[in-house]
């Protein structure tokens, strides 16, 4: 798979994600709100449900997101570093 692709499937996934625990957070706390904004899919006992089932998607997300961020920039020094050695 192509770097590029999977830096874009990554990011678009964390901020789909991050979109889904922000509403489910709002669903514990503001229960009513979002029960009606959701047609009452949404209520409190599932959005409870639905924000610990996401905790480890988001971080695990959230780590891949960072890594592939820093990762260009890491490999780029150390190259540059090793180059500087050479002269």
């Amino acid at each position: 798979m192509n770097t590029h692709l999977l830096r874009k499937l990554v990011h678009w996934s964390l901020l789909g994600l991050a979109v889904v625990v922000v509403v489910s957070g709002l669903g514990i706390t503001e229960s009513r709100l979002v029960e009606a904004a959701t047609f009452g899919l949404l209520h409190k006992a599932n959005a409870f449900k639905l924000h610990l089932a996401l905790w480890i998607p988001f971080v695990l997300l959230l780590i891949v997101h960072v890594v592939l961020t820093t990762w260009p920039r890491t490999r780029r020094t150390s190259n540059e570093s090793a180059n500087d050695r050479q002269v």
